[in-house]
C-alpha cells in the first residue's frame, strides 16, 4: 500500500485544504475498505429494518454477513501474505505478467477450496435452501475482494478503489432494501450480494485494463507456500486472533441463538465493532505519511549497505531510520490517543446515536482503549515486516491469538462488569512482545543487515 501512498501524498502536496480533506478520505476507504463499507451499510440498513424485514430474519442477515466477514478474512489470510510477498518480488525483478497469472492461481484455489467449506458450513444452518446458496455465493465473493484489494494496490488508482466501494455499497443497500420487498429475506441478501459482485468486478475490471492476460496457472507462485511458510500462517493466525474474542462470546453464557446455528452476543458485538471505527483515521494516516516517510529513510539505509559504503554512513542512516520511526510513532499515538480520550468522554452520546442499550457504555469505553492498542500494534507489525521479521510476527500473532481467546474465555465467566477487559489486555500483552522485538531488532539491525548476507 505504500505505492498508493505515495500517490497520495502528492494530493498533499497541492495544499488546499479540500485536497487534503479529499486525501485523508481517499486513505481512509483504501486502508480500510471492505470492513468499513460491510459496518457502514449494516448500520443503514438496521434504519430501515422495521420497513423490510422481521427482527428475525434482520438478526439473520446481521449474523451472515458477520460471519461471512469473519471466516472469509481468517481464510483468505492464508493467500494474502503469500500472494503479497510473490507480486512484491515479481514486480522488483520487471516481470509483470505475473501479476494475472498469480492472480487467476490465487482465484481457483480460493473458489475450490472455499466454496466446499462455505458449503459444508452452511449445510446445518436452519436457513432455506436458497439462502444457503446466497449465503455461500458471498462468502465466495468477499473472499474474493480480500484478494482483489493485494493486487490493485500494485495498480495505484485509488480512484478507482474509491468508486467500486462507494458505488458498490450503495447498490447495496439499496438493492437489499429493493428486492427484500418482493422477495423477503433471500430479497435482502441477493440485493447485498449484487453490491458485493459489483465492487469485485469493478477491481477485476481494472486488474485486467492494466496487466497483460497470459496463462492462468502460476506453479511459480505455490512454491512460495514452501519457501515463506510462515506468512501463510501468519494471515491465518493474525486474522484469526482479531476475531478470537467474538467467537468466544458467541458461546458465552448469556450469549443466544437466532437460529441454529447463527449465534450472537447483544452486549459484546456492537460495542466493539463501533469501537473498530475509531481507528480509520489512524489508519489512513499511517498509509499516507507514516509508511511514505518510513519507506524513504528504509530505501536510503540499504541502499548504501548495497553501495558498499562506509560504516559510519550506514550507521548515520540508521540514526535517521531510527529517528523517523520514533517520529512516526509519537504522531499515531498523539493522534490516535485524542481521538480514542474524545470518545471515552462523550462515549454515552455516541453509544445513543448508534442506537446500543446505554449499559453497553462500560464495554465501549474499553473496547476504544483495546482499538488504540491495536492499531499500534498493527503498526509495529508492519514494520516488522519491513525488515522481513517473519518468525517474530508469527510469535507475535501467535501470543495475540492465545491471549486474546484465553484472557475473553475467562471475562465471559466474570461477568459483564469484565467484559472487554480480555481483549483489551491480549492486545497489550501482544503489542508489548511486539515493540520488545521490534526495538531489539532495530538496535542491532547492522548486525543483523550483514549477518544475513551470503558467505563466500
Amino acid at each position: 500500500m505504500a505505492g498508493i501512498g505515495f500517490e497520495l501524498r502528492r494530493i498533499l502536496g497541492k495544499g488546499s485544504y479540500l485536497n487534503e480533506l479529499g486525501a485523508y478520505l481517499y486513505a481512509a476507504l483504501i486502508s480500510s475498505g471492505p470492513w468499513l463499507m460491510s459496518i457502514f451499510t449494516l448500520s443503514v440498513l438496521g434504519l430501515f429494518r422495521e420497513q423490510t424485514l422481521s427482527n428475525v430474519d434482520h438478526e439473520i442477515f446481521r449474523a451472515t454477513i458477520i460471519y461471512t466477514y469473519a471466516f472469509s478474512l481468517v481464510f483468505v489470510g492464508f493467500f494474502q501474505l503469500i500472494s503479497t510477498r510473490y507480486l512484491a518480488d515479481e514486480l522488483f525483478l520487471g516481470r509483470v505478467e505475473s501479476t494475472m497469472r498469480a492472480f487467476w492461481s490465487c482465484c481457483a484455489a480460493i473458489l475450490c477450496l472455499g466454496v466446499p467449506l462455505a458449503t459444508a458450513a452452511y449445510l446445518r444452518f436452519e436457513i432455506s435452501g436458497y439462502y444457503k446458496l446466497l449465503a455461500v455465493m458471498l462468502f465466495a465473493v468477499v473472499s474474493l475482494i480480500w484478494l482483489a484489494m493485494v493486487f490493485i494496490s500494485s495498480v495505484k488508482d485509488y480512484i478507482q478503489i474509491v468508486l467500486a466501494f462507494a458505488i458498490g455499497t450503495a447498490i447495496s443497500i439499496a438493492g437489499a432494501i429493493w428486492l427484500s420487498h418482493p422477495l423477503g429475506a433471500e430479497g435482502h441478501m441477493l440485493g447485498y450480494l449484487i453490491g458485493q459482485a459489483i465492487i469485485f468486478y469493478w477491481l477485476f475490471a481494472r486488474l485486467l485494463a492494466e496487466f497483460q492476460v497470459g496463462a492462468i496457472f502460476d506453479r511459480a507462485l505455490f512454491s512460495y507456500f514452501k519457501k515463506y511458510w510462515e506468512l501463510a500462517v501468519i494471515g491465518i493466525i493474525y486474522n484469526l486472533a482479531i476475531w478470537i474474542d467474538k467467537i468466544v462470546f458467541w458461546f458465552a453464557p448469556d450469549s443466544r441463538t437466532i437460529v441454529p446455528y447463527f449465534r450472537t452476543h447483544d452486549l459484546y458485538e456492537g460495542p466493539i465493532f463501533f469501537a473498530y471505527l475509531t481507528i480509520v483515521p489512524t489508519l489512513a494516516i499511517f498509509l499516507m505519511k507514516v509508511e511514505t516517510s518510513f519507506y524513504d529513510h528504509y530505501k536510503r539505509y540499504y541502499a548504501k549497505v548495497l553501495e558498499n559504503l562506509p560504516f559510519y554512513a550506514i550507521l548515520e542512516e540508521k540514526g535517521r531510520l531510527v529517528d523517523s520511526l520514533h517520529h512516526s510513532l509519537r504522531e499515531i499515538l498523539i493522534i490516535q490517543g485524542a481521538i480514542t480520550t474524545l470518545c471515552i468522554a462523550f462515549a454515552p452520546e455516541i453509544i445513543a446515536m448508534a442506537q446500543l442499550s446505554p449499559i453497553q457504555t462500560p464495554v465501549y469505553r474499553i473496547a476504544l482503549t483495546g482499538a488504540f492498542l491495536q492499531v499500534l500494534l498493527s503498526v509495529v507489525i508492519i514494520i516488522l515486516f519491513y525488515f522481513d521479521l517473519r518468525k517474530e510476527v508469527l510469535i507475535v500473532s501467535s501470543l495475540f491469538l492465545v491471549a486474546n481467546g484465553l484472557f475473553s474465555w475467562i471475562t465471559t465467566n466474570m461477568g459483564a462488569g469484565f467484559y472487554g477487559y480480555g481483549y483489551c489486555y491480549s492486545c497489550f500483552v501482544a503489542l508489548f512482545a511486539a515493540y520488545w522485538l521490534l526495538d531489539w531488532n532495530i538496535r542491532n539491525l547492522e548486525y543483523i543487515t550483514f549477518a544475513r548476507q551470503p558467505i563466500g
